[in-house]
């Protein structure tokens, strides 16, 4: 909406591509076509989603995203999540429940954006995307339903 979601997304895959990661392809769902990341969600098994509340709710292109990945029942992947808000961050949870609802393997708690992008914040991006290189190019299988702490 503002800019500060799409920060917080470069910041994490940055960290991740600073790890090791070689293929990472980010989406604005603003501007891309539904059916281009839907393949793309497709081809790798990690998935790192961010939407800013919006009314309460999920961003509404987030939210299509989400209720696309439901009807397809997607399976095995690692996710990460983050959100930005003013005065609630419902999108946090929303994007938790996702998760939990498709048992996909949690690689760290989410990254919470109050307002804007600050140290703490970005501290917190740079774990999560580090934190997703280390599963990514491990030879972990994915365990469904378990969160893995940040460190």
């Amino acid at each position: 909406m503002y800019g500060n979601t799409e920060q917080l997304a470069e910041a994490i895959a940055s960290e991740a591509a600073a790890c090791g990661v070689k293929n990472i392809v980010m989406h604005n769902l603003s501007k891309s076509h539904l059916s281009y990341v839907i393949q793309d969600v497709f081809k790798y098994k990690a998935l790192i989603i961010g939407s800013p509340t919006y009314d309460s709710k999920l961003y509404p292109a987030v939210q299509n995203l989400v209720n696309t990945l439901e009807n397809k029942n997607l399976k095995d992947r690692y996710f990460g999540y983050f959100g930005g808000h003013s005065w609630a961050g419902t999108s946090l949870r929303l994007l938790g429940e996702f998760a939990d609802k498709m048992q996909f393997e949690i690689v760290c708690g989410a990254v919470d954006m109050k307002q804007s992008l600050n140290q703490d914040v970005y501290d917190k991006a740079e774990t999560l995307g580090s934190n997703m290189a280390k599963k990514i190019l491990s030879d972990d299988e994915i365990v469904p339903n378990k969160t893995t702490d940040c460190q």
